[in-house]
């Protein structure tokens, strides 16, 4: 799957990609969900988990910058950068 076909599924697949083939990466927080990150195909995406009501709000797809201005405490990049 392509991430412009992931992007155009609906939200039940999106899930069910992501849970089943997608690697667990990071986490966050923000406002009052629980956003976790995955790998997924050649690409990544974030499910936005509302934990109050035990829903998942969407499904984004991000790309290496986000993830490195999102994550930036969880990875430690310093190596790379020698």
């Amino acid at each position: 799957m392509t991430q412009k076909e992931f992007e155009q599924a609906p939200l039940k697949e999106k899930v069910f990609r992501v849970l089943e083939r997608g690697k667990p990466i990071a986490a966050r927080d923000f406002l009052y969900f629980r956003i976790r990150l995955y790998a997924l195909y050649d690409f990544y995406a974030e499910v936005w988990y509302i934990p109050t009501s035990n829903k998942i709000d969407r499904v984004e797809t991000l790309t290496v910058d986000d993830i490195l201005n999102l994550y930036k405490s969880d990875f430690d990049i310093s190596g790379l950068l020698k």
